[in-house]
């Protein structure tokens, strides 16, 4: 079990006081599908709350302790060019001010 779904669930009839209950449904690593579709019925369902999903895909992810890219290299010396500017705008990394209107995120 490396995928947990946590949920509240509250078994009181409507119109009553709710009583929240904890709940977790475990998953293996190849079920994230069927995880991620349980979220979407179990938060479908006002019975239901604070549905999260927590997961460790230790197989989709770098070693334990790797966070941080120095100079385009990880610290095991790969090369990491990844960036975020191609999807949300230009990189305001050397701005001198953050933005503060829409129009200068933009940018």
């Amino acid at each position: 079990m490396s995928i947990v779904v946590y949920y509240l669930r509250n078994d009181q009839p409507e119109g009553e006081q709710p009583q929240w209950q904890p709940q977790c449904l475990p998953f293996t690593d190849a079920q994230m599908s069927e995880a991620l579709k349980q979220c979407q019925v179990l938060r479908g369902d006002p019975r239901h709350a604070h549905v999260t999903i927590s997961s460790e895909l230790r197989d989709m992810v770098g070693p334990v302790g790797v966070a941080a890219v120095e100079n385009g290299q990880t610290p095991d010396g790969h090369s990491y060019e990844w960036s975020k500017a191609g999807r949300a705008g230009a990189s305001r990394k050397n701005a001198q001010q953050p933005p503060v209107t829409r129009e200068q995120m933009d940018r």
